[in-house]
């Protein structure tokens, strides 16, 4: 009989999609056109910015975010240890130097009262990521930064329609950013966004995107520039997924909500913390164990696709040397387990997942 498979993620994608991209074909538009400027309205609309600036991922936009607040050579930013590399690469790109910090053991957050200890004279940004779909606790982080006059660009990358206090993710700093890729609770594929209710930095962003053109003739740049453009074909699939975004939600919650239910009193499990403060969008579900390895290798064998956490980042072997302590980040890899919790997952998926993990723990496994 053939073996039972449950992805890890996989987007939510159908006719919905396709009739976008066959518009876009169809009339002839598959560079940034009139589907690219609607995306990007309707993203700020959604993230309670002014502006809403398409680049073609979200790496670009963290890149891009940094440029035009004049982060460069010599200049240090804090990056939280636990996040994706991505998050360090667009400070390092800049010339700049990410400085890592330590998380919080509950949220996995960026922890902010470790952030001040780490500031100098160098310093000229903080970069809080929103992991997992949960916010950091923006409130403090802005304490801080408006104390000690730094920008905060914010890694909203897995934080679409996340809120802190009512608040929209990627809306509290100069800068926020996000990411569309494949796995992303929204996707175009590739894609990111460069969110701002600076009319300034708007400007600089869509020039810096654009090889450096201000308008003036194609053929004219007044500055350096790169191509980060997104194409209509991309923004196409975009106006089909946030159509379906409410539903996507839905959806994410109740793969969270079943996930509690199943698993809350299985022994060796721990269920992740939700900070009372903030609305959260599951970007992974995500379980508390003993060995996150072993309870993966029996779950590979079951047909069930997991993932490990972040690798914190100062022990990257590119960032080898980085100095600090960061206690928290290392607990949240050596125990943390991504189950599956893409859009298409089914209850029936969930339910194999989690009968399968009580079979794990059933078994005398002291792990």
């Amino acid at each position: 009989m053939k073996q039972r498979i449950v992805p890890h993620v996989g987007p939510w994608l159908g006719k919905e999609e396709i009739k976008q991209v066959t518009e876009s074909i169809n009339n002839n538009w598959i560079t940034g056109g009139p589907k690219l400027k609607e995306f990007q309205e309707k993203i700020a609309k959604l993230c309670g910015v002014k502006h809403g600036i398409a680049v073609c991922n979200g790496t670009q936009a963290l890149y891009v975010g940094l440029c035009i607040l004049g982060i460069g050579k010599g200049d240090e930013v804090i990056v939280p240890d636990f996040t994706f590399i991505a998050s360090a690469n667009a400070v390092f790109w800049t010339g700049a130097r990410p400085v890592f910090v330590d998380i919080d053991r509950k949220t996995f957050n960026i922890d902010p009262k470790k952030i001040e200890a780490l500031i100098t004279k160098r310093t000229k940004a903080i970069m809080p990521v929103h992991i997992y779909g949960q916010s950091a606790n923006m409130p403090e982080i802005m304490k801080i930064a408006k104390k000690h006059k730094l920008y905060v660009i914010e890694d909203a990358a897995q934080g679409i329609k996340v809120t802190y206090g009512g608040k929209p993710t990627g809306s509290f700093g100069e800068v926020g950013c996000m990411s569309f890729y494949g796995d992303k609770v929204l996707t175009t594929g590739e894609g990111g966004m460069v969110l701002t209710n600076d009319d300034k930095l708007a400007e600089k962003a869509v020039i810096l995107l654009n090889q450096g053109r201000t308008g003036r003739g194609w053929y004219i740049h007044d500055y350096m520039g790169y191509n980060f453009r997104m194409t209509d074909l991309q923004a196409g699939i975009g106006l089909a997924q946030l159509k379906k975004l409410p539903e996507i939600i839905k959806r994410r919650k109740r793969i969270e909500k079943l996930y509690k239910g199943l698993l809350v009193k299985v022994p060796g499990v721990e269920l992740p913390y939700r900070d009372p403060k903030g609305f959260n969008v599951p970007f992974r579900y995500t379980v508390l164990v003993k060995d996150p390895q072993a309870l993966a290798d029996y779950l590979t064998t079951q047909g069930i696709k997991t993932a490990r956490s972040f690798y914190p980042l100062h022990l990257q072997p590119c960032y080898k040397g980085s100095r600090g302590s960061f206690p928290n980040s290392i607990y949240a890899y050596e125990h943390l387990l991504r189950l599956p919790s893409g859009n298409i997952l089914t209850e029936s998926d969930m339910r194999y997942v989690c009968a399968k993990i009580k079979d794990f723990y059933k078994n005398d496994r002291k792990v």
